[in-house]
């Protein structure tokens, strides 16, 4: 099992991520109570409400790094207990962006804000390339 865990957004299945599944373990989410096992690990990701749940995950098991992406407007990162938290979205996620600008800017942990150049709110070829850039390909 790769060490870096992957969960997708809502109703999104691993079979939804054959490319990143090379990298990343693409964790299998039951969307109708939205839990999941992913014991101790150090590099969790999360897209969209997938991400949600990774900070739920981040709430109970301290992660190294956090890598938050185009995620849901959310009041705060209060329980989050991550070194570092990097939000990533789409510079045509116009919604998404100026809600997590705002999260970012009320963390007050390690962090990093970075908009990536023609994405929007799906993980194409653009968007993949960035998490893989962050995670040194998983």
């Amino acid at each position: 099992m790769k060490k870096i865990n992957f969960i997708p957004g809502l109703g999104e299945k691993p079979r939804d991520y054959k490319a990143l599944s090379k990298y990343f373990n693409i964790v299998n989410i039951d969307w109708n109570n939205g839990k999941t096992k992913l014991g101790k690990i150090d590099t969790l990701i999360g897209f969209s409400l997938g991400g949600i749940i990774a900070m739920m995950h981040a709430e109970k098991s301290k992660v190294k790094t956090l890598i938050l992406c185009s995620i849901p407007p959310i009041d705060n990162l209060k329980g989050v207990k991550a070194d570092m938290i990097i939000f990533l979205v789409g510079s045509k996620e116009i919604f998404a962006t100026k809600h997590m600008k705002r999260v970012y800017k009320n963390y007050k942990g390690l962090k990093k804000f970075i908009i990536i150049k023609g994405a929007d709110h799906k993980i194409g070829s653009t968007y993949s390339k960035a998490i893989l850039d962050l995670t040194k390909g998983g």
